[in-house]
């Protein structure tokens, strides 16, 4: 189902798909997110802003972020409000889904970088495994 700004209540954890990665704020109403947002996708001197939704979206699909639990959607836009003009981004450690994520419940947590970081250890703890095996075989050959 396409979700459209109409279907956003105030407070929404609203994200788009990028290539590489997704872009999270909070539905502000009226049209307006307030997310990280910066020149170059976002990336260069990011300051939390509030712009009008389709600069958001950049020509991508919105979506909005479902939880279980999480703030009222007043408190959600009183703590966005709260970091407007804040510059304390970090792909690592304060990134707009650790923002968004924030805002909506009050523990900074980002998906996408766990998942990034849990494939990467993935993929070193298979080449380590090669490796071991590799000097295994060329011991006992």
């Amino acid at each position: 189902m396409s979700l459209s700004e109409k279907d956003l209540n105030l407070g929404d954890h609203i994200y788009v798909r990028r290539l590489v990665y997704s872009h999270h704020g909070i539905y502000a109403g009226d049209g307006n997110v307030i997310h990280y947002t910066g020149e170059e996708k976002e990336k260069k001197d990011p300051l939390i802003r509030e712009t009008d939704i389709e600069d958001f979206l950049k020509g991508g699909k919105l979506r909005r972020r479902n939880y279980k639990k999480r703030l009222p959607p007043s408190g959600t836009l009183s703590l966005a409000k709260k970091h407007l003009s804040k510059n304390s981004y970090s792909l690592a450690l304060n990134n707009c889904e650790h923002f968004a994520t924030y805002c909506a419940t009050g523990k900074k947590k980002s998906r996408q970088l766990r998942e990034a970081v849990g494939g990467l250890v993935g993929i070193a703890l298979t080449i380590t495994g090669t490796i071991i095996q590799i000097k295994r075989t060329k011991k006992t050959g």
